[in-house]
């Protein structure tokens, strides 16, 4: 008796493993492409490859609807490296002036890191507190992200 249950365990389990390994690329695909066309995204983000990879994901999102209203929020130390790249403040001016992506600063950044204003792109808005502008996205029905 003792073998049987685990010759039945052990045959459950190996039948059973094709299940483990995650979703297929069709199931990937398919909440990949769950994305309303009229959305409301929010992303806020404290170091330079988030920015990166959520302006990229703001583009790609832009690309498939003009509808989707994409923000991006940049809060921490991040502000001063941006105040202080070119590089950075090039992307920003061309991911708002190209495709409509909102990206907005932290002020509460600004003050902490003493960070000259005058040294950020135009394009990007100063909101006074970053944690409340996430706030009231999420009073407002966005979905937020905090990378």
């Amino acid at each position: 008796m003792y073998k049987y249950i685990i010759l039945i365990t052990m045959t459950i389990a190996i039948l059973g493993a094709g299940n483990i390994y995650g979703q297929s690329k069709s199931e990937v695909q398919q909440t990949e492409q769950a994305v309303k066309m009229d959305g409301k995204y929010g992303i806020l983000v404290m170091k330079a490859q988030h920015l990166k990879a959520a302006i990229l994901t703001g583009k790609q999102l832009k690309d498939k609807s003009q509808l989707i209203d994409f923000q991006i929020l940049v809060c921490g130390e991040l502000v001063k490296e941006i105040s202080n790249e070119v590089d950075l403040q090039k992307v920003i001016r061309e991911s708002v002036a190209e495709k409509g992506l909102k990206i907005l600063v932290c002020g509460l950044s600004i003050h902490q890191f003493q960070v000259d204003t005058t040294n950020l792109p135009k394009e990007a808005s100063i909101t006074e507190n970053g944690l409340l502008y996430m706030f009231g996205l999420q009073e407002q029905g966005y979905k937020t992200v905090i990378l």
